[in-house]
C-alpha cells in the first residue's frame, strides 16, 4: 500500500512540473540557420542543442552559457559570445536531413523546433518555423512568435 501512495505522490509532483515554453523559433539570416530566444521571464538558455533525428549515430552541437548571459539569437554552429561549445559532432546541415533545436534552463525548459534545413530556407521574409508540440511545427510571423511567448512568459 506504501509504495501505491509513494508512486502517486509521484506522479502528482510530475504532473506539476513547469510546461515547456514556446520561446525557440528558427530562420535563415544571411544564408545561415539563425535560432530565436524570445525574451521570458521564467526562463533563461543555459544550454543549447542541435541533433540530428533518424541518424545512428546521432550528430550533435551543444553549447553551454560560460558567464549566464541571455541570448536572443544564435547562429547555428556558432557559439556566441559567452558561450562554449561541449560537443560537436554536427559540422554541417544537409537539406533534408531531420534536426531538432533545444534549450534547457535551471527551472523550465524550451520547446524544442523539430525542423530540415529546406523547410527553414522556404520561410518567407517575416516568418519563422516554431514548434506546435510534439514533432509538429508551423511557420508563423516573428511578431506572431514574439506575441505568443509573451503570453506564456
Amino acid at each position: 500500500m506504501g509504495v501505491l501512495v509513494t508512486l502517486a505522490a509521484l506522479a502528482g509532483l510530475a504532473a506539476c512540473s513547469p510546461a515547456d515554453k514556446p520561446v525557440l523559433a528558427l530562420r535563415v539570416d544571411d544564408g545561415r540557420l539563425t535560432l530565436l530566444v524570445a525574451e521570458c521571464d521564467v526562463f533563461t538558455a543555459k544550454r543549447i542543442s542541435v541533433f540530428t533525428i533518424g541518424l545512428e549515430p546521432t550528430q550533435k552541437w551543444v553549447i553551454t552559457s560560460a558567464d549566464g548571459e541571455n541570448v536572443a539569437a544564435v547562429t547555428l554552429l556558432e557559439p556566441p559570445p559567452g558561450w562554449r561549445v561541449e560537443q560537436q559532432t554536427l559540422a554541417a546541415f544537409e537539406a533534408d536531413i531531420k534536426y531538432a533545436v533545444s534549450a534547457y534552463g535551471d527551472q523550465t525548459n524550451a520547446d524544442s523546433v523539430n525542423f530540415t534545413p529546406t523547410q527553414v530556407s522556404e520561410l518567407g521574409a517575416d516568418q519563422v518555423l516554431v514548434s506546435e508540440g510534439g514533432t509538429k511545427q508551423k511557420a508563423v510571423t516573428e511578431t506572431a512568435f514574439r506575441d505568443r511567448a509573451k503570453k506564456v512568459c
